[in-house]
């Protein structure tokens, strides 16, 4: 299925090195003059099967000096690990509901296939170490429409409600 979660935040990526006509080579060469060790045939294979952890993605808005999403700016610009940056930028996605507990996004996660417990998600989103796939997961969850500039809404709810559907259809077995 082209709509699946890391199809999804495959496309996301690509959409991201498009926008500023970055090939991966490219890309590689940048990451390693920051300090990263990243071949471009490592880089191809983990956004190719959506595998990529969410701070290269901010690192791709940084390299390709895109403007990231409001809620995203002030993450991509602190000082800090991208680990930490992609932590304050899923916090401030967090901080933008703030009815929205630890155990209400499980619950939420839950809909969408994510199998995890309160803690565990706390910890992923304390600690930056989460994928793609996740934030996808996460901001569908949250209804929010930060990355509208590198993928339809329509298509993640749509991949929410497959898996949904799928979790309905397992259960009733």
């Amino acid at each position: 299925m082209g709509d699946s979660w890391p199809n999804l935040a495959a496309r996301v990526l690509r959409v991201a090195l498009a926008r500023k006509d970055v090939t991966y080579a490219q890309l590689a060469e940048a990451l390693v003059a920051a300090g990263e060790d990243d071949s471009e045939r490592a880089l191809v294979s983990r956004i190719s099967r959506g595998t990529a952890q969410f701070s290269l993605l901010l690192q791709i808005l940084h390299i390709t000096d895109s403007e990231p999403p409001p809620l995203w700016s002030a993450a991509i610009s602190r000082e800090g690990s991208w680990e930490q940056r992609a932590a304050a930028a899923l916090g401030a996605e967090l901080a933008a509901q703030p009815w929205i507990t630890s155990a209400e996004l499980t619950r939420r996660l839950a809909l969408v296939g994510v199998r995890a417990t309160p803690r565990t998600v706390a910890r992923h989103v304390s600690s930056g170490k989460f994928t793609v796939t996740f934030f996808l997961q996460c901001l569908t969850v949250l209804g929010s429409p930060s990355a509208d500039r590198y993928i339809d809404l329509g298509d993640l709810r749509r991949a929410a409600l497959r898996t949904a559907d799928t979790m309905g259809d397992a259960s009733s077995d």
